[in-house]
C-alpha cells in the first residue's frame, strides 16, 4: 500500500528501496494537440477524396479512412489519458534508478540508470509566463539529474514542497554527488 509523501506524491519504502508515484500535472496543450490531430486527419481525408475520387476502389478508400480514423482516435485518446491519468513511477535502490511512464497501468516508456552514475540531482522551479508578469507556469517545474554526460528530467509540474520531499527520500537511499555550485533547488549557492 502506498502512503502519501507530499502533495500529490505517494510512496512506499521497503528496506533500502523506495517507490514513488508522481502523477502528471494536466496540460491543456495535450487536449489542443488531440483536437488538432483529429481535424488534420479529417482535412486530409477530404483533400484525398477530392483529389482521388473513390469511384474505382471505394472499398480500399473506406478501409483506409476507417483504419486511419481509428489510429488517430487512439493517439488522441492516449494523449488525453496521459494528461488525466498519467504517472511517472520512480524506483530507487542503492544500485539502480528506474523511471517509468505509465498511462492506465500501461508502460509508455522507461529508463534505467546506475545509481552511482547519477549526479547533480536538483529541482528546477517554474518559469515565468511572460517577461513583465510575476505569475509562473507550474507545468515547467521539474526534477533533473546528470547521468552519462546527459541531463535527464522527470516529475514535470512538481511543486517545490513535493520536490523537497522527493529529493529527501532519494537522499535517504543514496547520497547522490552534486555539483558544488548548485544546491538541491537548482539555484547557485
Amino acid at each position: 500500500m502506498l502512503e502519501k509523501l507530499a502533495g500529490r506524491l505517494k510512496w512506499k519504502h521497503t528496506g533500502g528501496k523506495i517507490r514513488v508515484e508522481i502523477p502528471v500535472r494536466g496540460k491543456w496543450a495535450l487536449f489542443v494537440l488531440a483536437i488538432f490531430l483529429a481535424v488534420l486527419w479529417a482535412l486530409g481525408v477530404l483533400l484525398y477524396r477530392h483529389a482521388y475520387p473513390p469511384e474505382n476502389d471505394a472499398a480500399t478508400f473506406w478501409a483506409c479512412v476507417v483504419s486511419g480514423t481509428a489510429g488517430i482516435c487512439f493517439i488522441a485518446f492516449l494523449l488525453v489519458m496521459w494528461s488525466i491519468a498519467g504517472k511517472t513511477i520512480l524506483t530507487l535502490d542503492p544500485l539502480e534508478l528506474k523511471l517509468q511512464k505509465r498511462v492506465l497501468g500501461i508502460e509508455w516508456g522507461a529508463g534505467t540508470f546506475a545509481t552511482n552514475s547519477v549526479c547533480s540531482l536538483r529541482y528546477i522551479p517554474p518559469t515565468y509566463l511572460y517577461a513583465f508578469r510575476t505569475d509562473t507556469d507550474p507545468s515547467t517545474s521539474k526534477v533533473v539529474f546528470q547521468t552519462n554526460n546527459k541531463t535527464r528530467s522527470f516529475a514535470g509540474g512538481i511543486t517545490e514542497r513535493e520536490a523537497c520531499a522527493l529529493i529527501d527520500c532519494m537522499l535517504e537511499v543514496y547520497q547522490f554527488p552534486k555539483d558544488r555550485r548548485l544546491n538541491y533547488s537548482g539555484t547557485t549557492s
